[in-house]
């Protein structure tokens, strides 16, 4: 499915692509199959899940060496782009220090808070989430930290450094 197939109202959303499309009930009753979810930033209201989330991706990326100023190349480099969450995600489950099955928990508590919606117009419930394939999901989760809740570090990570 191409970007231009839809259209997203908030220019601070995220549109998250769907590899495997799962069956939802509309708002007018009817079945469809959702292609995209379209992520919104996080307000006062997630602090607790982002600080969690936030926590053990840095956890992680210590453990890992991925904060490293070494100059070598690490899983969450990403492409020209920049970082994207498959690495992150990689990063976290690689760690002794980072509770992988306790930070889904906390992302099924975020998605179903209101900061994800299907096709852009049904609230993501935990019901839905369960419909969603394993493997998205978890893509889901990594390009939400890199576009919302890791953006300021990840961003300040990649600049180059003012030290002499």
């Amino acid at each position: 499915m191409q970007d231009e197939d839809f259209e997203i109202d908030d220019p601070d959303a995220h549109r998250f692509i769907l590899e495997k499309p799962f069956k939802y009930a509309t708002k007018s009753g009817n079945q469809e199959s959702a292609s995209w979810i379209e992520l919104h930033p996080p307000t006062t209201r997630n602090s607790r899940e982002c600080a969690a989330l936030k926590q053990a991706f840095f956890r992680a990326a210590n453990e890992s060496g991925a904060d490293s100023e070494d100059g070598e190349a690490t899983e969450i480099d990403g492409d020209a782009r920049g970082p994207q969450g498959a690495g992150i995600i990689a990063i976290m489950a690689m760690s002794t220090k980072v509770d992988l099955p306790e930070i889904m928990e906390v992302a099924r508590k975020l998605f179903s808070s209101g900061v994800a919606q299907v096709d852009g117009e049904t609230k993501l419930t935990t019901r839905l989430i369960e419909s969603m394939a394993q493997d998205d999901f978890e893509r889901m989760l990594g390009e939400y930290l890199v576009n919302f809740t890791l953006a300021s570090a990840l961003a300040r990570n990649t600049k180059p450094s003012s030290k002499p």
